[in-house]
């Protein structure tokens, strides 16, 4: 499937090196693309389904925010998405999933799946913050 972003930017080449987006369902550049069940929001422990609706929450709000500003789209930010990034693989640095040889990581040795936080850490972080989105 090809799935193509601002510029005509391709999400297979933008994940090239491993899969990356906000909360597991933004990649900058790509408007109103949420994704679900995306990059770094897999459990080792929990529920998947309260982790969809966290998700669903979210992306819900974001509409809700569209409709309010009568706005065409909303793309995260660049540099809210790397911070995040960064964040989420300095945690998962200090966990079995990095330790060993698995599905869990790709060849350069990135995980790409796993959350390395608690479920409620995820509830809390996944309502919408129109600050950390451009809106247009």
């Amino acid at each position: 499937m090809k799935i193509r972003g601002i510029g005509g930017k391709d999400l297979h080449e933008q994940w090239t090196g491993g899969a990356r987006a906000y909360l597991g369902m933004s990649v900058p550049e790509f408007p109103n693309m949420f994704v679900m069940y995306g990059p770094n929001t897999n459990l080792g422990a929990g529920s998947i389904v309260f982790m969809h609706e966290q998700q669903a929450r979210h992306i819900r709000q974001a509409v809700e925010h569209l409709a309010r500003k009568n706005a065409a789209y909303v793309s995260i930010k660049t540099e809210v998405a790397d911070q995040f990034d960064d964040e989420i693989q300095q945690r998962l640095s200090h966990t079995v999933w990095t330790q060993c040889m698995s599905w869990y990581r790709d060849a350069s040795g990135r995980v790409t799946t796993n959350w390395p936080g608690r479920m409620a850490e995820y509830e809390r972080r996944t309502q919408f913050d129109p600050r950390s989105y451009e809106t247009v």
